[in-house]
């Protein structure tokens, strides 16, 4: 998962709102919480988390079970079917990463950056898909996954370096990026060849192969990956098949969104 932003910028928040985000990722974390733990986790008063619980349980923002746990509500469904619906390239996208799933038989996923980090906004599971923690609206940082530097290599390298400055370059395994240099290099590398790939980089023994998403204008839009275990998805067919696979379903968007 990303790790929260700093508060870099210094902008005045408005401890209430900022409160209520707090209880959100508490919930949303774990799944459910009582006051009492909501309270430690953000370091306020039960009075002050109970307060918002009542207001946002009266909104339908949360909804309070028997046993005094609290939990997000269906509410957030629409709230994310409105989000999704301003992003034009998801339809066209999601036709591609089903067929992409069905014939390689692995995961296969379109995302999306917002706010410095990459956005899950459709995955599909072919017939052999592994296990993974991958949802839509999955948020992860760009560095060590296909479908991130995929999009990191086609940022004005401006952006890059203002997305590396505030995100880091976290370590997920031996094999995670962890230097500028090196990622900038990486880049390049994505750029000439096309398409990205993730060596074991996010969890260990999990590969992938993504590119980008373009309009006209040569503007990334997003990208399309596959993964799955190394153990099938070696080397050659991750370099071969699978990339001319990914390549063709990137011009398959990319022709379709010339219509939009």
């Amino acid at each position: 998962m990303p790790q929260r932003r700093e508060d870099s910028s210094k902008k005045k928040r408005i401890q209430a709102v900022q409160t209520t985000l707090e209880i959100f990722e508490v919930l949303r974390e774990r799944g459910g919480a009582g006051v009492t733990e909501i309270a430690r986790e953000i370091d306020v008063t039960k009075g002050t988390v109970h307060n918002h619980l009542a207001t946002l349980e009266a909104n339908d923002y949360v909804i309070k079970d028997a046993d005094e746990t609290y939990h997000l509500g269906l509410c957030f469904l629409d709230d994310a079917h409105q989000a999704k619906s301003r992003v034009s390239t998801l339809g066209i996208a999601r036709t591609e990463v089903d067929k992409l799933a069905e014939r390689s038989g692995e995961t296969a996923l379109f995302t999306v950056e917002e706010h410095s980090v990459g956005v899950c906004l459709h995955v599909a599971y072919g017939e052999q898909a592994v296990q993974t923690p991958l949802h839509v609206g999955y948020r992860s940082e760009l560095h060590h996954t296909a479908v991130g530097k995929a999009i990191l290599a086609h940022l004005p390298e401006g952006r890059v370096q203002e997305i590396v400055d505030e995100r880091g370059l976290a370590q997920q395994t031996d094999r995670t990026i962890t230097d500028t240099d090196d990622l900038f290099e990486t880049l390049e590398a994505v750029r000439e060849r096309g398409v990205a790939y993730n060596e074991g980089e996010t969890i260990q023994g999990l590969v992938g192969v993504g590119a980008p998403v373009t309009d006209q204008s040569g503007t990334v839009l997003g990208a399309l990956s596959v993964i799955g275990p190394a153990s099938r998805m070696g080397e050659d067919r991750l370099r071969g098949d699978l990339s001319e696979m990914i390549r063709r379903s990137v011009n398959v968007v990319e022709i379709n969104l010339t219509s939009l």
